[in-house]
C-alpha cells in the first residue's frame, strides 16, 4: 500500500517548507472554523506533503486526540496533550486553562522552528 505523503523531513528547500506549513495550517484553521475542532497534538509527524515545487502541497493528519470545542461532554483534558517539544507554554507549565486555538497556533509555530533548524 502506498502512503498519502512524506515526512517534513524530506522537503528540499525553504519555498517547500512554507507552502506545506501554510496549508497546514490553512487546513487547521479551516477544520477549526467549520466544525470548531482542535487538533491537541500538532507535531512534525502529523504534518505531511505530496508533490513537489510549485505543486507542492501539505496536509494535518492524526486528530485521535483533537475535541470539537462545542462538546460540552467532551473529556476535557487538563494533563499536557501532544508532542513534547512542539506543546504550548501553558500545556508545558500545567496551566489550568483548557487547550485553544492558540494552543495549537503555537504548536505550529515551533514546528516551524525545528524544521528550519533541523531540517
Amino acid at each position: 500500500m502506498k502512503g498519502v505523503g512524506k515526512p517534513l523531513k524530506e522537503l528540499e528547500n525553504v519555498f517547500e517548507v512554507i507552502c506545506v506549513m501554510a496549508d497546514a495550517m490553512e487546513c487547521h484553521w479551516e477544520i477549526y472554523q467549520r466544525c470548531k475542532i482542535l487538533h491537541r497534538d500538532i507535531s512534525t509527524n502529523n504534518i505531511l506533503f505530496s508533490g513537489c515545487g510549485s505543486k507542492i502541497k501539505g496536509m494535518l493528519i492524526g486528530f485521535d486526540h483533537a475535541i470539537c470545542e462545542d462538546d460540552k461532554d467532551a473529556v476535557r483534558h487538563f494533563e499536557r496533550t501532544g508532542t513534547l517539544p512542539f506543546r504550548s507554554i501553558n500545556k508545558l507549565e500545567g496551566g489550568k486553562l483548557e487547550h485553544s486555538l492558540l494552543d495549537d497556533w503555537e504548536s505550529l509555530i515551533y514546528i516551524l522552528c525545528w524544521v528550519g533548524t533541523y531540517g
